[in-house]
């Protein structure tokens, strides 16, 4: 049966380059305003600017990793930030691993449920296989549904649920 809605024309799956700053900001602050409901400790949109693209790629250097985007014919459908190089070190009660960690994932209101995400997240598989890792995570705000049956569908599996309480 054929899918209803938008099609999103073909896309190609690239690293990140210097002249993607302002469409990559672009897609944190559209993120942000997405989780805004569902996560009261994010920065408002209009806080996130360069500076989180430059963290961005500290978190890249110090972790071996790279920044993905999702481009069709010069616009930015989507990123991701892989972490192909996480530690546990050993010095606490786990032993010492190295695992590969997708921080940010983000499609665009107008591409999702075209397989951008998928795309995405398949090349960050695919890196960190190149990699060696056995262990390939992704986080995911607990009350976000979508994005939680998405990675399901991808094959991720629950592994670790931190909750929270608000005292007052």
């Amino acid at each position: 049966m054929a899918r209803r809605g938008r099609i999103t024309p073909r896309f190609t799956i690239r690293e990140y380059e210097d002249r993607d700053e302002s469409q990559v900001v672009e897609l944190v602050r559209e993120l942000q305003a997405y989780e805004a409901p569902m996560y009261k400790w994010g920065k408002a949109p209009e806080d996130i600017g360069p500076w989180y693209i430059a963290e961005s790629k500290k978190w890249c250097a110090k972790n071996d990793g790279t920044i993905l985007v999702a481009e069709c014919d010069g616009t930015l459908l989507g990123y991701a930030t892989l972490l192909a190089s996480c530690e546990a070190d050993g010095t606490g009660d786990e032993i010492a691993y190295t695992y590969a960690h997708v921080a940010d994932l983000s499609v665009t209101s107008s591409a999702r449920r075209q397989g951008v995400g998928t795309a995405l997240l398949a090349r960050c598989e695919e890196l960190a296989r190149g990699k060696g890792r056995k262990i390939f995570r992704i986080g995911v705000l607990s009350v976000n549904q979508a994005a939680l049956a998405a990675y399901v569908k991808f094959g991720f599996a629950p592994y670790h649920q931190t909750l929270e309480k608000i005292l007052k």
